[in-house]
């Protein structure tokens, strides 16, 4: 049985980067250092895209084929997408609204998104 595991090297930086992003993202709400903070999650998650990028090559397009963790796998992709258009709106939106709107809800998924990552990370692909 093909677990669809990446190589240990790219897993490290994904999860690296990852908790970077999630850790700036939840010290942010501290109000603690904020302007460190947004550089440091901005340039994490702009990393974070490029490895997702391949993570869609090399990993969704295997395991979706395989019918393995589709489920969690899609909750974790729709997150992220979730996730890079509010941190675009946050970026450029002109509007307080939407700002303040962006931001609640791109905190709230991605603390959801760091929860069902985990869970796809546990779960068992199926035999």
């Amino acid at each position: 049985m093909s677990l669809n595991r990446l190589h240990p090297g790219y897993r490290g930086l994904i999860y690296a980067l990852l908790g970077l992003v999630f850790v700036s993202g939840l010290l942010w709400q501290t109000g603690w250092e904020r302007s460190l903070l947004m550089k440091i999650h901005g340039a994490a998650a702009m990393a974070t895209l490029l490895l997702l990028g391949a993570l869609l090559a090399r990993h969704v397009a295997p395991g979706w084929t395989a019918r393995t963790n589709r489920i969690s796998g899609l909750a974790v992709l729709t997150s992220a997408l979730w996730l890079v258009i509010t941190g675009y709106a946050l970026y450029y939106s002109g509007s307080d609204w939407l700002r303040y709107w962006a931001g609640e809800t791109h905190f709230w998924v991605g603390v959801g998104a760091a929860a069902m990552f985990g869970v796809h990370l546990r779960r068992p692909a199926p035999c």
